[in-house]
């Protein structure tokens, strides 16, 4: 009975690497030639076709054609290293059918056993698909709050306002709320001492509120100009009035800070009273001198 081979099916000697060393050489750069013309071409048909579905091309579609080509990028050039790798392996002499079939198996195994690596892509896909958010967005998922600084079909990367950094697998995203979308609604409370006049105190509103809004810094960051909208409560210190405005979604926190400065400086000058914390009698008398 002829003896099996005990060779491994791995084992590869030198004189085969060198015998096929062109053909490793060619195969690589088709590699090279073919990554880089896709790297080239792929962003500019791809950041066509999203702008031609817009109406007018802006920030927010230039941020999601930035999005998907990122991922799009990392997923492909992976695929493309493994099936160069295989290749070259096969080129070599090795008997690739089991790597192949330990893929396949590996897929299953996923599959069935790692179903929050496959729940994490499926939602990332549907995340990216559903332009759900994109790179740069403020955003609160999964309890944090922050800014995406990276997407990938496992997971999102968000860096809160202290600066950590958080990832956040896709598959435990179930509510996504998007700061930065479209416009952003600036609403700034603001407190008058109770016997103010409200319509004098509107009216400085609205003065503050158009000049805010001719101001050059600011003319290109707010759609709508800051007006007095309603009377929140009534409560123990005062009148709280809501001043609303519509702004570019990145612009939210810079046009809120600046009203809320404005309207502090125009109602000391315009005489408009705002409420003081009450001190208790007891503490009071411990504060005399």
């Amino acid at each position: 009975m002829p003896l099996m081979s005990t060779q491994p099916f791995l084992a590869v000697g030198w004189d085969d690497v060198k015998d096929e060393g062109p053909a490793i050489l060619l195969i690589v750069a088709v590699l090279i030639v073919a990554s880089a013309t896709f790297r080239a071409i792929f962003p500019r048909v791809a950041r066509t076709a999203i702008l031609r579905g817009a109406s007018a091309p802006d920030e927010e579609m230039d941020k999601r054609a930035d999005t998907i080509i990122q991922v799009v990028q990392r997923t492909a050039g992976g695929a493309a290293l493994l099936i160069g790798a295989i290749t070259i392996l096969h080129q070599i002499g090795v008997d690739i059918t089991a790597i192949v079939t330990g893929l396949g198996i590996t897929g299953l195994a996923l599959a069935l056993g790692a179903q929050t690596l496959v729940k994490d892509g499926i939602n990332g896909i549907f995340l990216l698909a559903e332009d759900q958010y994109r790179t740069g967005d403020v955003v609160r998922i999964a309890d944090v709050t922050g800014t995406v600084e990276s997407i990938s079909l496992r997971r999102t990367i968000v860096r809160d306002d202290d600066g950590v950094v958080h990832s956040v697998p896709n598959g435990s995203i179930n509510v996504v709320s998007n700061y930065t979308r479209d416009f952003a609604r600036v609403n700034v409370k603001v407190q008058v001492a109770y016997g103010e006049d409200l319509a004098r105190v509107n009216q400085v509103v609205e003065r503050v509120g158009k000049e805010l809004a001719a101001d050059s810094g600011f003319r290109e960051l707010i759609i709508d100009p800051p007006a007095p909208g309603y009377v929140e409560s009534i409560g123990d210190g005062g009148v709280t009035v809501v001043v609303s405005a519509r702004a570019r979604p990145s612009a939210r926190w810079e046009v809120a800070a600046e009203l809320r400065r404005r309207l502090a400086e125009a109602f000391v000058r315009e005489g408009v009273r705002v409420p003081f914390a009450s001190v208790a009698p007891d503490e009071a008398v411990r504060k005399a001198p």
